[in-house]
Protein backbone atom coordinates (compact mmCIF):
# COMPACT_ATOMS: atom_id res chain seq x y z
CA UNK A 1 0.00 0.00 0.00
CA UNK A 2 0.29 3.58 -0.29
CA UNK A 3 3.30 5.34 2.80
CA UNK A 4 1.70 8.17 5.04
CA UNK A 5 3.14 10.94 2.80
CA UNK A 6 2.01 9.58 -0.62
CA UNK A 7 -1.22 10.14 1.05
CA UNK A 8 -0.73 13.40 2.18
CA UNK A 9 0.43 14.19 -0.83
CA UNK A 10 -2.48 13.30 -2.64
CA UNK A 11 -5.35 14.57 -0.55
CA UNK A 12 -3.47 17.63 -0.94
CA UNK A 13 -4.26 17.31 -4.49
CA UNK A 14 -7.39 16.34 -3.66
CA UNK A 15 -8.22 19.49 -1.68
CA UNK A 16 -6.66 21.83 -4.72
CA UNK A 17 -9.18 20.17 -6.96
CA UNK A 18 -12.37 21.03 -5.19
CA UNK A 19 -10.92 23.91 -2.95
CA UNK A 20 -13.54 26.35 -2.75
CA UNK A 21 -13.87 27.20 0.85
CA UNK A 22 -16.32 24.28 1.80
CA UNK A 23 -15.04 21.10 3.74
CA UNK A 24 -14.47 18.25 1.79
CA UNK A 25 -14.66 15.05 2.66
CA UNK A 26 -11.51 12.86 4.56
CA UNK A 27 -8.70 11.48 3.62
CA UNK A 28 -10.21 7.92 4.99
CA UNK A 29 -13.59 8.43 2.91
CA UNK A 30 -11.34 9.70 -0.42
CA UNK A 31 -9.16 6.70 -0.16
CA UNK A 32 -12.53 4.53 0.85
CA UNK A 33 -13.49 5.55 -2.31
CA UNK A 34 -10.02 5.19 -4.65
CA UNK A 35 -10.29 1.33 -3.16
CA UNK A 36 -13.68 1.12 -3.97
CA UNK A 37 -12.76 1.82 -7.76
CA UNK A 38 -10.41 -0.51 -7.82
CA UNK A 39 -7.12 2.19 -7.90
CA UNK A 40 -4.04 2.19 -5.78
CA UNK A 41 -3.43 5.28 -4.37
CA UNK A 42 -0.86 6.08 -6.59
CA UNK A 43 -2.63 5.63 -9.93
CA UNK A 44 -4.78 8.40 -9.08
CA UNK A 45 -5.13 11.60 -11.32
CA UNK A 46 -6.95 14.81 -10.50
CA UNK A 47 -8.86 13.86 -13.51
CA UNK A 48 -9.96 10.91 -12.34
CA UNK A 49 -10.62 13.05 -8.88
CA UNK A 50 -12.84 15.05 -10.86
CA UNK A 51 -15.19 12.52 -11.96
CA UNK A 52 -16.33 12.21 -8.39
CA UNK A 53 -19.49 13.29 -7.32
CA UNK A 54 -19.46 17.00 -6.45
CA UNK A 55 -22.16 16.78 -3.55
CA UNK A 56 -20.44 13.84 -2.05
CA UNK A 57 -16.76 15.90 -2.59
CA UNK A 58 -18.52 18.14 0.10
CA UNK A 59 -20.65 16.11 2.48
CA UNK A 60 -24.37 16.52 0.66
CA UNK A 61 -24.60 13.34 -0.65
CA UNK A 62 -23.74 9.86 0.74
CA UNK A 63 -22.02 8.64 -2.96
CA UNK A 64 -19.06 9.06 -4.34
CA UNK A 65 -19.92 7.51 -7.92
CA UNK A 66 -22.68 7.07 -10.26
CA UNK A 67 -22.39 3.52 -10.44
CA UNK A 68 -24.52 1.77 -7.93
CA UNK A 69 -22.24 -1.31 -7.58
CA UNK A 70 -19.07 0.80 -6.77
CA UNK A 71 -21.03 2.99 -4.35
CA UNK A 72 -21.78 -0.52 -2.52
CA UNK A 73 -18.17 -1.46 -2.45
CA UNK A 74 -17.75 1.80 -0.93
CA UNK A 75 -20.08 1.59 1.60
CA UNK A 76 -18.73 -1.69 2.67
CA UNK A 77 -14.97 -0.60 2.85
CA UNK A 78 -16.39 2.29 5.10
CA UNK A 79 -17.53 0.37 7.56
CA UNK A 80 -14.44 -2.49 7.38
CA UNK A 81 -16.72 -4.84 5.55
Amino acid sequence: MTDKNELQELYASFARVYADGKPIRSVFELVAAIRAAGLEPELVTEDWLRTLNRDWVYGESLLPFQDPAVNRLYRRILIGG
